[in-house]
This record gives structure tokens, sequence and C-alpha cells, in this order.
């Protein structure tokens, strides 16, 4: 096994961690202050689905023509969860399923990261601690689980993860400070 827990758990200390809360705005990084040509990112969940209904503003969707975009195996979990979960009823989600389905085929083999087993052990720690330390309603477990691993992803391979979702990343990424997160608001 490629995952020492002893060594884990000496460099995030879950112990002596203290309770955290969101930073205020202007101390997270936005894509409206990022150079286009800067690192490159791992996407998270939301922003296929900003993409696909339209909602990225225009900076985000100039780093999506100019950055080199990684995907996260993680990230493609939930967007196929989708697929054995609704069962679409009318014609404007197997539209959307369609869409979906095409965004999923799209996605270059060579340009998926798959988490390594430390990873995953380091990920569990994280989401325990976010969840402790940084509160979240019950319920959301898996869904920290998974905005971890992103993290830890995209720090293993140098990247930044692009998301919308300041309520978790903000917090992950006080757990993790040497990752990158680049936020966007939702248009």
């Amino acid at each position: 096994m490629s995952f020492d827990l002893d060594r884990a758990l000496r460099r995030l200390k879950p112990e002596k961690q203290k309770p955290l809360g969101r930073r205020p705005a202007a101390q997270l990084t936005f894509v409206d202050d990022e150079d286009p040509a800067g690192v490159p990112i791992l996407l998270d969940t939301c922003v296929y689905l900003h993409v696909l209904r339209g909602r990225t503003p225009h900076e985000v969707d100039g780093l999506l023509r100019t950055r080199t975009i990684h995907h996260s195996a993680t990230a493609l979990a939930e967007l196929t969860h989708r697929f054995g979960a609704r069962v679409p009823t009318d014609a404007r989600e197997r539209s959307a399923r369609a869409r979906l389905a095409q965004v999923i085929r799209a996605i270059p083999s060579h340009r998926i990261v798959v988490p390594a087993v430390a990873i995953w052990g380091e990920a569990g720690i994280i989401a325990g601690l976010r969840a402790r330390l940084g509160g979240f309603a019950p319920g959301q477990e898996q869904e920290t689980f998974n905005d971890a691993l992103i993290l830890l992803q995209a720090r293993a391979i140098g990247a930044a993860v692009l998301t919308a979702n300041t309520s978790d990343y903000d917090i992950l990424q006080q757990l993790e400070p040497s990752s990158r997160v680049l936020f966007y608001r939702e248009a």
C-alpha cells in the first residue's frame, strides 16, 4: 500500500487544528484577478454544469480556452452519477442528458487525473477535518470527500482547482495551504 498514515497524520496534525471559518472574498483568488496564461487547471464538477447551462463568466470562458485543462476522475464520477440517479421524464431532461453525455465523451483520456492511494487517504483526513472544523450540513460528507480528492489531485499535478464552490474549497484550501484554487461567481 502506498499510503503512509503516520506521515499524513504528522503533516496534517488533525488534533492541533482549530475551528475554521470562511474568509472574506478579498482574501480568495478569483479568476478575474488571474493571468489567462497561468498554471494548468483541474475542473471541479460545477464547472461542467455551469458551462452546459451557459452560466460561466467571460473570464472563466477565457481560462478554458487558454489554459491546459485536466479532468478529475472524481468529477467524472459525480457527473456520471446523474445517469444512474435520474431517468429523464421529458424532452428537456433528455436533451440535457444528451449534452452531458457529449461533454463526457469529449474528455481526452490523457487529461484525466486519477487519485493515487495516498491522495485517497489524505482526502479522508482532510474531509473529516472539514466536517469537524468548518462545519457543514448533515448529508454533505461525500461531497466534501470528493472536493478534498479534487483539491489534492490538483496539488499533486501542479494545477489549480477551478470552482464556484467557495464555501467548501475555501475551508479545504485553509487546511491544505499549498493548494491553489481559482474561484469564480456563477453568471
